[in-house]
């Protein structure tokens, strides 16, 4: 059985280790994206009423053509709405989640029912270390580096990389990488 390192819950399954992290919120950013959730919302609705009343039902000669320019920025607006969306979430939650095994890692943001969830072949995962940067858990997946656990202190992100090295990346040396 793994231990609980500080705020940082562990539950070891047959198929899983889940591990839970506390996460802090940035108030700022969240109040930022909810706005600009709340105006393509409102952005949206003017678009579908606009696309309805003033181009469909008006009957005239160039409705066509302004109908298929509405409908190609509310199609490229959609997609705006989805990366915003995205970046709520990540900011709303409350904790963060990873799932991991040796075939998969996963990051669950939960947001009640919702939450952004990123998956990982750990065939590409390379072992989890420190961001000097980011003071935080990082690790490279391809090209990508990967942050998690942003709130965490000192001691429980170096406990938490040690304890995932040791599972998952066993012939892993961290001094050859120096």
């Amino acid at each position: 059985m793994i231990q609980d390192i500080g705020r940082i819950t562990l539950q070891d399954s047959a198929e899983w280790l889940k591990v839970v992290l506390p996460v802090r919120r940035n108030w700022l950013l969240l109040a930022v994206f909810s706005v600009a959730l709340v105006v393509w919302v409102v952005m949206t609705g003017w678009m579908l009423v606009f696309l309805i009343r003033d181009v469909i039902l008006s009957g005239a000669r160039f409705a066509f053509i302004l109908g298929a320019i509405v409908v190609l920025w509310l199609v490229v607006w959609y997609f705006v709405g989805r990366s915003l969306g995205r970046r709520w979430q990540y900011f709303a939650a409350g904790r963060e989640i990873l799932f991991i095994n040796k075939e998969r890692l996963i990051i669950r943001r939960p947001v009640s029912i919702l939450g952004s969830t990123e998956a990982f072949d750990m065939s590409h995962v390379r072992p989890f270390y420190m961001s000097e940067k980011h003071h935080c858990p990082t690790f490279d997946y391809g090209s990508q580096k990967v942050y998690l656990g942003t709130s965490l202190t000192q001691d429980e992100a170096d406990r938490l990389i040690k304890t995932l090295n040791t599972l998952y990346f066993r012939g892993y040396d961290a001094h050859l990488d120096e």
